[in-house]
This record gives C-alpha cells, structure tokens and sequence, in this order.
C-alpha cells in the first residue's frame, strides 16, 4: 500500500525556506491526537455514562486500547524508517479521525472498544516517531532538545485549546457533535501534512524530478542497526523505563478532573486547573529540552522524574486554594518533559539510521501503563472511591525509574 502512494505522498524537492513550516506538522497533529486523547476523555464519561448506562470503568477501559497503538509501534517504526514520515502521519491521521466519525453511530459497549481500538492502532505514526525523525533530519544535535520540546508542546497545548472547545459543542448541542468536532479537527491537521511535511532539502541541479525523490530519499544516517541496538544493556533499561516514563500520561492525568470535583472542588475550577498543567507541560517541554541540550537527555530526565514525583503526591489530598494550583503546575512541568527527553535519548544512544524500528521496538514495553493505567484509574474510583492507590503507585514507580536512569550512560554511543 504505501509503495503505491509513496510517489504521491513524496513531496517535491525544494522544500519551503522556513523549516518551522515542516516542524508545525507534527505539533499541530499532537494538539489533536493528544488532545482528544487525554485531555477530552473526562468530558464523555459522563454523557456517555447518561446514554448508555456505563460505569466509569467500562468507559475509562477503552484508553486502555492505547496499548494496541504501541503494539503497532515496531511495524510503524519500520515502515518510517524506509518510506519517511509523511505517509505515515497521512495514514495514522486518517485513521485516528475516522474513529471520531464512527463513534456517534454507537449503541454497544463493544462498539465503543472497536472504534478505540481503530483509534489508537496508529497513534505512534502521529506524535513521536515522526517528530522524532523530522527534528533528526532539519536540526544539528545542539539545538535538537529545543526543538523537540517546541514541537512535542503540541501534547499539552491540546489541552489548553480542545476541552474548552469539545466542552462547549458538548453543552450547545450533544456528545455526538463534538465527536464530529474533533474529526474535523483532524481532517484540518491532515490537510496540512500533506501541502508542508518534507524531508528533502532543495536540490536545484537538473536532474529528473524522479532521480532527486531517490537521491532524497537514500539519505545516510548514521547509527546502530536494530541488532545491534538489542545487544546493549541499555535497550533493555530504557525499555524497563518506557513504561514507568508513560505513568503520569496513562494513570494519573486522564483522572486528575474526576479526582479534584471527587474532593469538592468546582469542576470549573479543576478545568482551569488542568489547562494550567496544560500550561506548565509546555512550558516543561522546552525547559527541560534546553536542559537536555546542556546536561544531556539522561540527567534531565531524571531531574523532571523527581518534579514528577513530587505534582503526583501534591494530588494525594487534594484541595482548593494555592495548593492545588501549585500541585497541577508542578505536576504538569515534570511530566511535559518525558517526549522530547525519550527522544533525545535514543538518538543518543543509537542514532537515526534505524531510529523508527528501535524506538518503536522499545515502545512495546508501553504495553504495560497504557493498557493497565486506565483501568487500574476506573477500578480505583469504583472499589475504593477514591483515585489516591493510582497516585500513589505511580510516584513509586517514576521513582524507580529515576533509580534505573543512574545505569544509563550519558553522551553519544553509536
């Protein structure tokens, strides 16, 4: 299939003079992808919950076919690596906004995990490993963490843009509509994929159009293979730490509305809360990506670990006033960091020559918190009443990845 389009999907060899037009790609498919991932969720349990007479955990578990995404992940990493990273966000996109079409034609419960599941199958071909390959390509090594953390901001400013959106087409007119909302969403993010991604550099010699898309496309990178990357002790850890770095996505953040209004805090007010974690993640994704640059990708993600740990335990006895501003924007600077920061430290450690089939290979491990994070937050809720087992597993597990981030080594080692 993607031999077909790949001559379609291939952009032309002068690529626009700005780069940041290529780059706004993968962040404006980030604000939508994550945003209607993450951050929207909440807003559907309970309509969702009113129509269909599903509990919170029912609904909840259909995050958890976030997992099929990263089980996918390898496969797309593959096919990243040899057709580049246009076709895969144009075919990931597509997927991911034609579950939003679907979904205001369900009836069932199964419906509601069959469409999930079409959702999430190619979410990896959206955010990371296309941002990943892209900031590789256009930026030098020392101005790489800034730029990760610039692009991969659209994670977070999905959160500042879309609840407030999808929440007022859920109030005007029904859940329905703001699915419809958010397929436009991604049909708008599609369109500019294909008019601006390119991985060609202008080539202003005479040769064919065809002979320049090869030359282009035969680009060296430098780098381990994938064999070679599975015969080092650090594939191993980092693929131990992939999981324990999703914790705060997977387990805390798609509860922290329900777990703030749970204590008595107005929803208006724990909406606002979570567009100030919004916010901090950000702001967090440059911060610890110039951080990253200067004291390498290891050290500061072990540094926004420990910020981490500290926002998920300011969550444990939630209140209103300065403490629950203070916990979300704490919460929301550590967290922001793990993308750019991940990314940086498997281009570090095996280069980009096969850098979609290796972080794609790691991702595997994901499995784990995205699959058993949603689920443990709606178990939690209805058996205890309360979401404090969730935060306190996840900061004892962020806080062993701190520990296994200290037998990483730092610095280039390909």
């Amino acid at each position: 299939m993607f031999s077909v389009f790949k001559r379609f999907l291939t952009p032309s060899p002068s690529v626009p003079g700005n780069v940041w037009t290529v780059m706004l790609a993968p962040f404006l498919v980030a604000t939508v992808a994550m945003g209607s991932y993450q951050y929207t969720h909440g807003l559907f349990v309970e309509p969702l919950g009113q129509a269909f007479g599903w509990s919170r955990t029912e609904v909840s578990a259909s995050l958890s076919f976030a997992a099929i995404g990263i089980i996918t992940g390898p496969f797309l990493g593959k096919l990243l690596d040899k057709y580049g990273a246009k076709p895969i966000m144009l075919c990931s996109i597509a997927l991911m906004g034609s579950s939003f079409i679907l979904r205001p034609f369900m009836t069932e419960l199964w419906h509601l995990y069959s469409i999930s599941f079409l959702q999430f199958v190619a979410i990896n071909g959206t955010v990371m490993l296309p941002a990943g390959r892209l900031a590789g390509i256009w930026f030098k090594k020392k101005n790489r963490g800034k730029v990760l953390g610039l692009t991969m901001m659209g994670n977070n400013f999905g959160g500042l843009v879309l609840p407030p959106l999808i929440g007022g087409l859920l109030v005007a007119f029904s859940w329905q509509i703001a699915y419809y909302g958010i397929a436009v969403m991604f049909l708008f993010v599609w369109v500019y994929t294909l008019k601006f991604v390119s991985e060609h550099k202008k080539d202003t010699s005479k040769a064919s159009a065809d002979e320049k898309i090869q030359r282009g496309s035969a680009q060296p990178m430098p780098g381990m293979t994938l064999q070679q990357a599975i015969r080092t002790k650090y594939f191993y850890l980092i693929a131990v730490i992939t999981p324990i770095g999703s914790l705060a996505f997977s387990m805390v953040l798609p509860h922290v509305i329900d777990n703030y209004t749970n204590a008595g805090i107005s929803l208006i007010t724990a909406a606002a809360g979570l567009v100030v974690l919004s916010a901090f993640g950000m702001i967090g994704k440059v911060f610890w990506g110039i951080a990253g640059e200067k004291i390498g990708g290891r050290k500061a993600l072990m540094y926004s670990f420990s910020v981490t740990i500290i926002g998920v335990m300011l969550m444990y006895n939630p209140i209103a006033g300065p403490l629950f501003w203070i916990s979300v924007a704490v919460f929301g600077l550590g967290m922001g960091a793990f993308g750019p920061l991940y990314t940086m430290i498997v281009q570090d450690l095996f280069g980009l020559r096969n850098y979609g089939a290796i972080s794609g290979l790691l991702g595997l491990t994901g499995v784990i918190s995205f699959g058993a994070g949603p689920i443990m937050g709606g178990l939690s809720y209805d058996m205890a009443g309360t979401y404090k087992p969730i935060i306190l597993t996840a900061a004892i597990g962020i806080a062993i990845g701190v520990l296994l981030l200290t037998q990483i080594p730092g610095g280039k080692r390909y």
